[in-house]
């Protein structure tokens, strides 16, 4: 079973790869974390998230006491708008993390997006074919419709998928932050929020802070930062971020932890990636995830006084 808190990937690889990733997943590791997050695309010139993970994981000896997460079929160079969703892709992507990370096997793996131009029931089998082979230990999906995931229950025989990675937080998501990804925040997602409620699904929640929108340095009238703005700034939301401040200084927390518990304390199985860059945020970070919301405090922040 995985942990409410998953140590995302951003700060392993690209512009925000901290200096000491060695170090930094040591301090994670070190908090109580034992869940990480990769993904095949997660790379820059100098490196790869797999590989960084894996090496740290085989130094240290802790490949058997932690939990990998590994994705794939995300498009990627020369053509970022070309479809890698297939069968082949999927054998040949969980190959290549294997190599990278230096295991034999991962503990979860995700198709990092989807094309609804290919048979569910393909896809489904080449995963399925993975489990049987041990390459994988489970499968589940990222950014892929209700509809898709669904229809992939209903069509494995073998071996379901267990977990569902969309956008969630405390504030709607008006716009897509890059071509593809899904969310189940705002009221147009409310029955399928219901019906991972009533299921014993893993929704793997990423950006729970809605790209800083819910940081306690984050000004909304900041012209500074575009694409928040762009993806969740408004009247609503903007009151739902206040009501997160104020509750953060009752309870004499950070609205960040304010933020991560709300989504922690959901009605359907959820686990919160969370890209902590030390230590003490990490500790802070599954602080958040065991903190209790009651449902007064929920609606509050949701809706306000009404």
């Amino acid at each position: 079973m995985l942990p409410t808190v998953i140590q995302g990937a951003t700060p392993l690889f690209g512009a925000t790869l901290v200096p000491d990733p060695d170090r930094l997943l040591d301090e994670v590791h070190a908090s109580g974390v034992g869940a990480f997050d990769s993904g095949l695309v997660y790379a820059d010139e100098d490196g790869t998230c797999d590989g960084r993970l894996g090496a740290w994981a085989a130094s240290r000896g802790v490949r058997e006491s932690i939990t990998l997460i590994g994705k794939g079929c995300h498009p990627g160079p020369p053509n970022w708008a070309a479809s890698r969703v297939s069968p082949e892709t999927v054998a040949a992507d969980i190959a290549a993390t294997l190599d990278r990370m230096g295991t034999d096997r991962l503990d979860l793996w995700l198709f990092h997006r989807d094309d609804d131009t290919v048979p569910v029931d393909e896809l489904v089998d080449a995963a399925q074919r993975e489990v049987a082979m041990g390459t994988i230990g489970a499968w589940g999906v990222s950014n892929w419709s209700a509809e898709r995931f669904w229809e992939a229950r209903s069509r494995a025989d073998v071996a379901l998928p267990v977990a569902t990675s969309p956008q969630f937080s405390l504030v709607d998501q008006l716009a897509e932050p890059w071509p593809g990804v899904t969310t189940i925040t705002g009221p147009a997602h409310a029955e399928e929020r219901v019906r991972l409620a009533d299921s014993e699904i893993s929704v793997i929640t990423w950006s729970p802070l809605a790209g800083g929108f819910l940081t306690a340095a984050r000004r909304p009238e900041s012209a500074t930062d575009a694409e928040t703005t762009r993806c969740y700034d408004s009247v609503q939301n903007r009151n739902r971020r206040e009501r997160s401040l104020q509750l953060a200084i009752s309870r004499g927390c950070s609205p960040e932890q304010i933020a991560i518990a709300y989504v922690a304390t959901s009605p359907f199985r959820a686990h919160v990636v969370c890209a902590a860059r030390n230590g003490m945020e990490a500790a802070a970070n599954l602080q958040a995830a065991e903190m209790e919301l009651t449902s007064e405090e929920r609606q509050w922040l949701e809706d306000g006084d009404r």
